[in-house]
């Protein structure tokens, strides 16, 4: 349930402060008169954008790397090869965060039906559980052992049904 609830305080943390970035964003869209583009990820892998004036015009110039008319085409071709370089540079980056996070999101969901099948075995309801299904070896001593005390407690309450019933 802990895991649960720093996920939604981390949400609502992520949500907050992406507003706040958009309203400063805002501002110095207006108060400067520039273009602005902005793309975020979530930890769920949601992007949300902001732009001034849409993020598609921002994004085309920046991947097409249209820059002020005042710049030569030396410059313009320098600008052109730092842009890729950097693009490439970001690109593994990015990839190589995609990897951590894919990681992240497998051992997260590893713990999570770890911790599902603990608390199963520690509630009333452990006997729904396939132990074939189980990969665990604690969990699957848990359930033996649960088992075994149901098959203890039933061969006792036989020995005194066939006891009551034979007394005369």
């Amino acid at each position: 349930m802990k895991v649960i609830e720093n996920y939604a305080d981390r949400m609502v943390t992520f949500y907050k402060r992406k507003q706040k970035i958009y309203t400063k964003l805002s501002e110095l869209s207006l108060l400067c008169g520039t273009d602005v583009g902005f793309l975020v990820y979530s930890n769920s892998g949601i992007p949300y954008t902001f732009s001034s004036p849409s993020f598609e015009v921002i994004a085309k110039r920046f991947f097409n790397s249209e820059g002020s008319s005042s710049t030569s085409l030396l410059q313009q071709s320098n600008i052109n090869v730092q842009h890729k370089e950097k693009m490439e540079e970001l690109c593994k980056v990015y990839n190589s965060l995609l990897e951590k996070a894919d990681a992240e999101k497998q051992k997260g969901m590893a713990m999570g039906k770890a911790e599902a099948e603990v608390l199963l075995v520690e509630k009333d309801v452990w006997w729904r559980i396939d132990p074939t299904m189980v990969k665990d070896k604690e969990v699957l001593m848990q359930l033996l052992e649960k088992y075994e005390d149901l098959c203890e407690k039933l061969c006792d309450e036989m020995v005194a049904s066939n006891q009551i019933q034979n007394s005369p």
